[in-house]
């Protein structure tokens, strides 16, 4: 058995199977190959691309520009987002085309390839590249980024080099297509590298099948791999346009390209009957295939992942079917120009190396985005860096050992490579591990901690020395987020109330006799009433939670889908048993801007509520920021109260709350928080020795508790309970 020699990924290099100077040891002294000893054989793999095949088809070099027009494209919309993020796509439908025409052929002339044999000779070519960048990457990252994106870098360099880095980015809902790349993760851009991955260890096994069920019944293998995979690219299509997620989180998820993959791996199998035949018709395909491909690569059309993806796709399949011999005027002539096959054989390590050198270089520089120099700049150095790797990584990664031979070695490359990327991630990831619980050790204790009042410094006007070190650390923002408890709401309420990014959660009276109150809504309302609810709960209050994030609670005809799915049960259920309080979010600020306005159906869901006799209690929402406000460094001097990033409350909240001209309700209360986000008219990102919020929007459950005392008095004054 042997294995196919494509190297169906980003930016790789096509090699013949056995290049000429990399032969057996035992066939050395009969004139093949290299020159004995390790002068020769480093030689070798130097020499080894530009050598013909030794099957005598010629080397196709427009595949290599082919692949260098799908990285200009990357480079390009990664840069200054121009065009259509289709340069994955189209390496997808290359990598997906060699790998089954490598298979096809070697199984016509009875040489199945081994699976297990084709995965090692695949990822020992694809993991040492990988992982040196993933390391660097990392490195470079924990000197240039803050300390609260540590724990996510790490975690992102062990996914990317155990190849789940896609899954990772859709739980944590990365925004491929956000505009401000300095907030992007450095590692972002190797969710493909792992979906392709993923792909290169179930593709071989499928292809394998194929082969055994030809065998069987005795069909073209030809026929059965295009049947199967067609069928499979059907399936997929249809799952991503009726049943996909409809949120970002699509854009990662391997589900919603296996029909690229299939359907490069069908046409691959289907080529001889679809390549054409008359040269004329081969030269018009090509070339309008390349200018669909450079439409999309300069104009933005269509959403991605979608159906749309499958014109450039096609596009790409009409230019690896109507190959023409490379002569003047022709496609085939003009993609194998020197400057696009260089940059064809690079491309897997300038996409490896690009997206960090942009990213880290923006965070470094305090920029959102790339201006033409910079961007031109970046590129010229991420393509000098992928010239070293290349050269000292990629290139003798893909022609050491010999293809088809010596598979203990390259499973032995296979591990060093995993070795390699994993001990340095784990050291790090240990001794971050170690300051993470030095850091939970200081956690916030209201009423016990002198040193970190919070908000209880606004009451007692205790000033700060700025001394200590504020919390919560870095480390620890991930925990700051507020919850009930662990309870769950009865098993039939939460099977109604609970969805994807939805909880329902409960906190009992210890009498049975208490308050009951249920607070609804989304992540605001959870971190400003949630803390105080628990407060409330030490004083015999029975408190429910109906909680979904980027969902506030509004009747029927605000939301859509899960949203208003949630909004329904939970207006159902507080209206089947009122209870006495409900707690819900009024208004709705903007990024740094005084357009605070009520929230949509707000007005329209007191009334109902307090129709029902419910008492309701309506908190102000808290200032928004198009950047991090955790991250602000301390701005003031010793002996004050407020730090950190300082701006004026009327440049972040209205100057009247929005929800005053609910004040006319009966058994309606408005709670304006804003004097302890905001004292005396100048809102801080650290009060107290406290860190006020975790990211650009939300309250850190810290300052929340300290806020909670404070709170839990107006609550009860509304409502003229503990007078």
């Amino acid at each position: 058995m042997s294995v196919t020699t494509e190297r169906p990924q980003v930016g790789e290099k096509q090699v013949s199977p056995r290049p000429r100077g990399i032969s057996h040891p035992r066939r050395a002294a009969a004139g093949e190959g290299r020159a004995a000893g390790p002068r020769g054989l480093t030689r070798t793999w130097r020499e080894a691309a530009r050598r013909p095949r030794p099957s005598g088809r010629r080397r196709r070099l427009d595949i290599q520009g082919l692949r260098a027009v799908c990285m200009i494209q990357v480079l390009g919309f990664h840069a200054w987002k121009i065009g259509s993020p289709i340069g994955v796509d189209a390496f997808i439908m290359i990598s997906a085309y060699l790998m089954t025409g490598a298979f096809v052929r070697r199984a016509e002339a009875g040489r199945t390839p081994w699976f297990v044999e084709r995965w090692l000779h695949t990822f020992k070519r694809l993991m040492p590249p990988l992982v040196v960048t993933v390391v660097i990457t990392v490195t470079a990252s924990l000197l240039i980024l803050p300390r609260n994106q540590w724990i996510e870098v790490l975690v992102q360099g062990a996914a990317s080099v155990t190849y789940w880095q896609n899954w990772r980015l859709a739980a944590v809902s990365a925004d491929y297509f956000a505009d401000n790349h300095a907030a992007s993760s450095p590692l972002q851009h190797l969710w493909s590298m792992s979906m392709q991955g993923q792909v290169f260890l179930l593709w071989p096994v499928l292809m394998a099948v194929c082969a055994v069920i030809a065998s069987r019944t005795r069909r073209s293998v030809r026929r059965v791999v295009t049947m199967a995979f067609a069928v499979l690219a059907v399936a997929s299509l249809t799952w991503l346009v009726t049943s996909a997620p409809t949120d970002g989180s699509v854009y990662f998820d391997t589900r919603a390209r296996i029909w690229e993959f299939a359907l490069g791996s069908a046409i691959a199998a289907a080529a001889p009957r679809l390549r054409p035949r008359n040269v004329y018709v081969r030269w018009l395909g090509s070339c309008l295939g390349l200018g669909v491909l450079v439409l999309f690569c300069l104009v933005s059309i269509g959403a991605y992942p979608g159906p749309v993806a499958a014109v450039p796709m096609l596009a790409v399949a009409a230019i690896l079917l109507c190959d023409t011999p490379p002569r003047l005027g022709t496609v085939s002539r003009l993609l194998s120009r020197r400057p696009l096959v260089a940059l064809g054989d690079r491309s897997y390590a300038v996409y490896l190396v690009h997206w960090p050198l942009l990213v880290l270089y923006l965070a470094a520089t305090h920029r959102d985005r790339l201006d033409l120099e910079s961007g031109v700049a970046a590129i010229a150095v991420a393509l000098a860096v992928a010239a070293v790797m290349t050269r000292c990584v990629d290139r003798p990664a893909q022609v050491l050992p010999r293809s088809g031979r010596g598979l203990r070695a390259q499973a032995v490359m296979v591990i060093v490579s995993l070795v390699a990327g994993a001990l340095p991630l784990g050291v790090a990831g240990a001794a971050i591990a170690y300051q993470r619980r030095a850091e939970i050790s200081q956690a916030v204790q209201v009423g016990v901690d002198p040193e970190h009042p919070g908000a209880l410094a606004l009451t007692n006007g205790q000033a700060s020395d700025w001394t200590s070190p504020p919390v919560p650390g870095p480390l620890t923002v991930d925990t700051e987020w507020a919850d009930l408890s662990d309870t769950r709401c009865d098993a039939a309420v939460a099977a109604l109330v609970e969805s994807e990014n939805s909880t329902c959660r409960r906190l009992p009276s210890a009498s049975g006799q208490g308050v009951r109150a249920v607070v609804v809504g989304d992540s605001h309302i959870a971190q400003n009433a949630v803390p105080t609810l628990r407060l409330l709960n030490e004083e015999d209050w029975d408190v429910t939670a109906y909680l979904k994030g980027a969902c506030p609670f509004a009747p029927d005809g605000y939301y859509k889908n899960d949203c208003q799915k949630r909004n329904r049960a939970a207006l159902a259920q507080i209206e089947a048993n009122p209870p006495d309080v409900v707690l819900l979010q009024t208004t709705v600020t903007a990024e740094d801007s005084p357009a605070e306005v009520l929230r949509p159906g707000i007005t329209e869901l007191v009334e109902r509520l307090t129709n029902e006799g419910i008492t309701v209690i309506g908190l102000r929402d808290n200032p928004r920021s198009n950047q991090s406000l955790y991250e602000c460094a301390s701005a003031v001097g010793p002996q004050t109260l407020v730090g950190g990033c300082l701006f004026p409350k009327n440049g972040a909240m209205a100057d009247n709350d929005p929800a005053e001209s609910l004040g006319a309700i009966p058994n309606f209360h408005e709670i304006d928080v804003s004097d302890m986000l905001c004292p005396d008219g100048t809102c801080g990102t650290i009060i107290g020795d406290v860190f006020v919020y975790i990211d650009d929007n939300h309250v850190s459950a810290t300052y929340s508790r300290t806020m909670g005392p404070e709170i839990a008095s107006r609550i009860k004054r509304a409502m003229s309970i503990g007078q």
